[in-house]
């Protein structure tokens, strides 16, 4: 009997990029996103950096990943009533949905490195994507944004919001804040992903690049108790979850270090300011 070399499906592989979601999907997963967006938005002032008109009618929004579309429901706010939203994610189904019937808003499954219908193609006036890119590898980022800038409209503007996992931002360091740096960094694809958007969006002729860098606070900062709050608690859950699917053995810690982990997180969050560096990046498709 002869043996054969088979090549991965397409499946094979939407599957295996599903998996680096390191993230549960749950309702307790929803709840953490939901107070992560609003840390986010109070650091960074808002929501939309992309200079976009939303005054005009009939715009159209695309927001990819948007898990329970809670990005969509506070965003839409800014925009006009006949605006309408366009929500994706591979397992919307997963993650509760937010009633809200004043906002036109649809939610498809898709994944982003699959075609993407073609009903979207040019269609809309602005793309957001937050929190998603360094899970790919260096190979597969332009597939996922030839998926995404191919759907704004020529005029049009994308926003892309990411993590710079390589920044360490706060001055003081403890073994907590350390461990969670480390954690985070052993589970993306691309730490330094975030910086290189700007140059990625270049390559798919896009112009207007603009990128800027927005610190997030968490634990005892001065200029925002609230905001160092919701940092904290973000950031201690995704802590927890890490601890859950990793072991301390391969990052040389015992068992009592490694249970002592949260406990030392949440005094280091009483006594010290956290800092992360995260990246808004917004470009405009060209009119011709």
């Amino acid at each position: 009997m002869s043996s054969s070399t088979t090549t991965p499906s397409a499946n094979e592989n939407v599957e295996e990029v599903g998996k680096r979601y390191f993230l549960p999907r749950s309702y307790d997963e929803g709840r953490r996103m939901q107070n992560q967006h609003e840390w986010i938005k109070g650091c960074a002032g808002g929501l939309i950096k992309a200079p976009i008109d939303r005054t005009r009618s009939n715009l159209h929004v695309l927001d990819a990943a948007t898990a329970d579309g809670y990005w969509i429901h506070d965003v839409a706010r800014e925009f006009p009533k006949d605006a309408e939203f366009v929500g994706f994610d591979s397992a919307p189904e997963e993650f509760p949905p937010i009633e809200n019937p004043s906002t036109k808003f649809h939610v498809a499954k898709q994944n982003l490195i699959e075609t993407f219908p073609a009903e979207w193609a040019n269609k809309f006036d602005l793309v957001h994507q937050r929190f998603v890119i360094p899970l790919f590898k260096e190979a597969e980022v332009p597939n996922v944004l030839k998926n995404l800038t191919g759907c704004v409209k020529p005029g049009g503007w994308i926003q892309l919001v990411e993590m710079d996992f390589s920044a360490y931002v706060q001055a003081e360091k403890t073994t907590a804040i350390n461990m969670l740096h480390t954690l985070t960094n052993s589970i993306v694809s691309d730490p330094k992903a975030a910086t290189k958007l700007g140059r990625r969006l270049e390559e798919q002729g896009f112009v207007n690049v603009h990128s800027e860098g927005i610190n997030l606070v968490a634990g005892n900062a001065p200029e925002s108790s609230e905001l160092g709050e919701r940092g904290s608690r973000n950031m201690l859950a995704v802590l927890q979850y890490f601890m859950s699917v990793a072991k301390p053995e391969m990052f040389g810690m015992t068992q009592e270090e490694w249970a002592s982990l949260p406990e030392k997180f949440t005094q280091d969050m009483k006594e010290h300011k956290m800092v992360l560096r995260v990246y808004y990046v917004w470009a405009q498709k060209p009119e011709q």
